[in-house]
């Protein structure tokens, strides 16, 4: 894993397979750091929740992630944490089109910190989810780790536990390689 530091404020990017815990962990961090938060755009698309994406539709909600996170530097925060990003985008794309998503690369260097969260062992339903298997998740979690590996991103693993303890875990690391000034 590299670390580098490129932000002020520092962003910090939730990432993996679904039912991994990142919206849980993204809120308890927000709350805990006072941090600003991102929240995933794919959760409330229209198109999202109809099941009707298509690369356009992936190239739309990058686009609106990015814009949102340039907005948010702007303003007087100290830190950024985001409920999924270019990553989980760039991972749907290729999974579903076969191809990366354009942009998808360059967005992913301006990020300061992933914590790629472990899928959890309990299935917990929800409409947008697909991947009801442990070892399909698990296979596509290690597919988020090569991909992270790859682009030489900045990334620690947030494992499996009770959210008190992953909360304590991930806050640690933040401190570690997010330091404030």
């Amino acid at each position: 894993m590299s670390i580098r530091r490129l932000n002020t404020p520092p962003v910090v990017v939730l990432t993996g397979v679904e039912n991994s815990g990142k919206t849980a962990l993204t809120e308890a961090l927000v709350k805990s750091l006072g941090w600003a938060h991102l929240p995933e755009a794919a959760r409330t698309d229209p198109k999202v929740i109809q099941g009707r994406v298509n690369k356009g539709d992936l190239a739309r909600l990058l686009d609106a992630q990015t814009e949102a996170l340039s907005a948010l530097k702007t303003t007087n925060v100290q830190g950024i944490i985001c409920d999924t990003g270019p990553l989980v985008l760039d991972r749907w794309c290729n999974s579903v089109f076969g191809c990366s998503l354009e942009k998808a690369t360059d967005a992913q260097q301006d990020v300061d910190l992933y914590l790629l969260c472990h899928t959890l062992p309990d299935w917990e339903a929800d409409p947008l989810r697909s991947l009801p298997d442990f070892e399909d998740r698990l296979a596509h979690q290690n597919g988020y780790a090569d991909q992270l590996k790859s682009n030489d991103l900045p990334w620690q693993e947030v494992p499996v536990g009770p959210l008190p303890e992953r909360l304590e875990f991930a806050l640690d690391l933040i401190a570690r390689h997010c330091p404030l000034p």
